[in-house]
């Protein structure tokens, strides 16, 4: 009878643990060439439209520097944005429910959410000079 409960807990444990990862940080992420000669400016409207899309809300912090937040019912995270005509990093300002532990783990949807980000943002700069 105790392997039957032994063998229904440790899957659960097992879950409750798993869907942590180490943080991933985007660091010095290359602006692509052709967006390179845009004012800065442009280059922050086209970070804020590429979040846009999924719901991320940014505050400047000053030129070359954003702030982008991801609010649902349990938990948001909060990402640090600074850029200038060369290269783009992001990387974890604030957090709350993501499972955030004090070796530097988090929850996988959270690293999820900056590669996407970080490939829509590449999307968009990509496009930016055909557009506006």
């Amino acid at each position: 009878m105790n392997f039957k409960y032994l063998a229904i807990a440790v899957p659960l444990v097992l879950a409750a643990c798993a869907g942590t990862q180490p943080i991933y940080d985007v660091r010095n992420h290359p602006i692509p060439a052709q967006a390179r000669s845009l004012p800065l400016d442009r280059i922050e409207s086209a970070i804020v439209d590429a979040g846009k899309t999924r719901n991320w809300r940014f505050e400047r912090v000053r030129l070359g520097e954003l702030h982008a937040r991801q609010e649902r019912p349990s938990y948001y995270a909060e990402l640090a944005i600074t850029f200038d005509n060369t290269s783009y990093s992001i990387t974890r300002y604030s957090s709350s429910g993501m499972k955030e532990t004090d070796t530097g783990e988090i929850s996988s949807h959270y690293n999820m959410w900056v590669k996407t980000l970080e490939k829509d943002i590449d999307i968009q700069l990509s496009n930016a000079m055909f557009s506006r």
